[in-house]
């Protein structure tokens, strides 16, 4: 019985889940901040992709044909993800819609699962449809229009639904998908993760086994995800990002709109709950945790935190209101709890004011502001870097060219034609005759991994201003191979995801003979 009234309020917090995906199903796209970059990259993962690229690391389309490392660097779930819903037929533009609408539903989804696990089910209804229709989630989706944050959003509640699972594999799982949906966010919420862990074990029986299981849980999850963050993190070292500011932090605080009314209204009446003894310490020694989270990230999202922004090495985060998808986390758990500790009569009508503020602070957000009709074309041939400020650009290429070139391929010190036997976007094959030695440049720029190869013998690379591939050939009949491929450091990394995706299976299939 319980479970089937379960079952019914999980139902009713898709189906409140609707208006807020209203503005998605519209026809067209809906104009935002990062949007179009989002579909433009992910069209360009998807050729990649095609063309036999996998992990997908360097698009050759991007900055004006010359091609730019961004998927090395920035969270690639979202196109992963895209890959297949754009087989079945969905348009580059539709397939991110069905990933923002799915990644909100799946948030609604989440949150109540988890919050079930601690709370009566209309208080994780609340809960859960708080978190949904938080400003600044709807903000992330409509204003921002940044498809991995939202989806990042839709990982987290379900990553704490598996620790309250006490489920291993799924923890795992679900915090190798983070790291993956948004570096950021991932950065922001894993010290939130070890602390909810570290309550789990002040109150378990069996201390040490459960050390030992988050720990190990932690250490799988970046095994899964390794290919990802190792090279990310190794390869940074390449590009001009550590001297790139790519936006003013100090412009980026959240008002009070963007914080809302509702998650000051829940924070207050936790607060109010507490001081009054009607939510008491020792029972709810989480609720305080994630007090403490939710008021500490609220702080550091508005202008009040500005002295430590220029204190803390914080600035990394570029965007301070992004702390509130710390906020607006914690709030929905005490919304939960606020509502919990009420009679029967009074959790209902609690659970309804909670929800009108919760929709009055959302109005100003539910709705994107105008839409735009581009042909999937727009984007599957749009060269756009679609970062800020080209921050993953290669230190070597000093000079960044603001028009495409004309040959895929060029002779720099001679006349001779170039035969271009295959060319796609990751591997072209030339063949040529030339009296003297020359020199040939490759209109991509260098990043380790491309490599050539002359007549079956791999050569040295050198490069221009530019950073455009260019290397010297002998006199004679020449069989030239240019490719893109992994590193040292990336097959390597791409071995650590392989092991613990076997891990994985081997886990999944002794629990189930078990």
């Amino acid at each position: 019985m319980r479970k089937r009234s379960s079952l019914i309020f999980l139902a009713l917090a898709v189906l409140l889940t609707l208006p807020a995906i209203w503005g998605i199903l519209h026809q067209g796209f809906f104009l935002s901040d990062d949007g179009n970059w989002m579909v433009i990259r992910f069209s360009a993962f998807y050729e990649e992709l095609r063309n036999g690229q996998f992990p997908v690391r360097f698009l050759s389309r991007l900055n004006n044909g010359y091609g730019y490392p961004v998927a090395n660097f920035l969270y690639p779930l979202f196109m992963y993800l895209g890959v297949p819903i754009h087989i079945l037929g969905f348009s580059f533009v539709d397939t991110i819609k069905v990933i923002f609408a799915t990644s909100l539903v799946f948030s609604s989804v989440f949150s109540f699962l988890w919050l079930r696990k601690l709370f009566d089910n209309v208080s994780s209804l609340t809960g859960a449809v708080f978190y949904t229709y938080a400003p600044y989630h709807l903000f992330d989706l409509y204003k921002r229009g940044s498809v991995g944050e939202v989806l990042a959003l839709a990982v987290i509640p379900f990553i704490f639904w598996q620790l309250e699972r006490k489920s291993f594999i799924w923890t795992s799982i679900g915090i190798s998908l983070l790291v993956v949906a948004h570096n950021t966010i991932a950065a922001i919420f894993l010290p939130l993760i070890i602390l909810y862990m570290a309550f789990d074990i002040l109150i378990a029986k069996d201390k040490t086994r459960l050390i030992y299981k988050n720990t190990a849980a932690i250490i799988l999850g970046f095994a899964l995800c390794a290919f990802f963050w190792l090279p990310a993190f190794y390869d940074l070292r390449y590009t001009v990002f550590s001297e790139t500011q790519v936006s003013d932090w100090s412009k980026y605080f959240s008002d009070f709109s963007l914080v809302g009314l509702s998650t000051i209204f829940i924070t207050t009446l936790t607060l109010a709950l507490i001081f009054i003894g009607k939510i008491q310490i020792r029972k709810h020694r989480l609720t305080i945790l994630l007090l403490t989270v939710g008021v500490v990230s609220m702080f550091l999202s508005t202008s009040l935190s500005l002295g430590l922004f220029r204190l803390l090495p914080i600035s990394f985060i570029q965007f301070p209101f992004r702390f509130l998808s710390l906020t607006i986390f914690c709030a929905s758990f005490l919304a939960a709890c606020v509502i919990s500790v009420f009679s029967n009569k009074t959790k209902i009508t609690v659970a309804i004011i909670i929800l009108l503020i919760t929709f009055i602070s959302a109005w100003p957000f539910l709705m994107p502001k105008d839409y735009q009709y581009h042909a999937d074309s727009f984007y599957s041939t749009n060269q756009d870097s679609t970062t800020v400020k080209n921050e993953y650009m290669p230190k070597w290429a000093k000079d960044v060219l603001g028009s495409m070139s004309r040959h895929k391929a060029e002779v720099l010190n001679g006349e001779e034609k170039l035969n271009f036997l295959k060319v796609s976007s990751n591997r072209m094959s030339i063949q040529g005759y030339f009296p003297t030695q020359r020199i040939i440049q490759i209109n991509t720029i260098y990043f380790p991994g491309w490599e050539v190869a002359v007549n079956g013998k791999i050569v040295p690379i050198d490069y221009n201003s530019n950073g455009l591939i260019r290397f010297t050939v002998s006199s004679g009949s020449n069989n030239i191979v240019v490719r893109f491929g992994e590193t040292p450091i990336r097959i390597f990394a791409d071995i650590i995801s392989i092991a613990g995706i076997l891990l994985i299976i081997i886990l999944l299939i002794v629990k189930n003979k078990r």
